[in-house]
């Protein structure tokens, strides 16, 4: 899938911070969540973790993050790029932690995207405050003036 972003900080070969606005309600498949037309979304992806987290805002408030667990992660001047591996973890803000499409799985998942999966659930399982935290600063000063 495609989506064209507002270039917001852009490290090429490092970081890179986006921004989207939801054109239209989308309601997270397998969760409760339901994105509203101009919802904020701000993209936080690396190449050297195996994971991006969307920081899903509406009027500032943040709604929930969404790790996207990936690999192969490539950030260039022009695009960002990843292998997505299925699995993606809900984080609210109240602490609730929901893993979801770890059912999709194939069984013949390669090793090392097995690896990927178990590194990037440990750090937000075990520890999802650091990466909220984490994710709430880079957004408010990628969003300074």
């Amino acid at each position: 899938m495609e989506y064209v972003c507002e270039r917001i900080a852009v490290e090429p070969g490092r970081h890179a911070i986006v921004r989207y606005v939801t054109d239209g309600d989308r309601t997270l498949e397998g969760s409760d969540l339901v994105l509203r037309t101009g919802t904020v979304t701000i993209g936080h992806f690396w190449v050297d973790r195996p994971y991006n987290v969307y920081h899903w805002l509406e009027r500032e408030r943040t709604i929930a993050f969404y790790v996207n667990i990936a690999t192969d992660t490539t950030i260039d001047d022009a695009a960002v790029s990843y292998t997505d591996l299925v699995v993606d973890v809900l984080l609210r803000p109240s602490g609730a932690i929901e893993v979801l499409d770890e059912d999709e799985l194939p069984p013949t998942l390669e090793p090392r995207y097995r690896l990927a999966i178990a590194k990037a659930l440990e750090v937000c399982i075990t520890d999802p405050r650091r990466l909220i935290a984490e994710i709430e600063r880079e957004t408010k000063a990628a969003l300074l003036p």
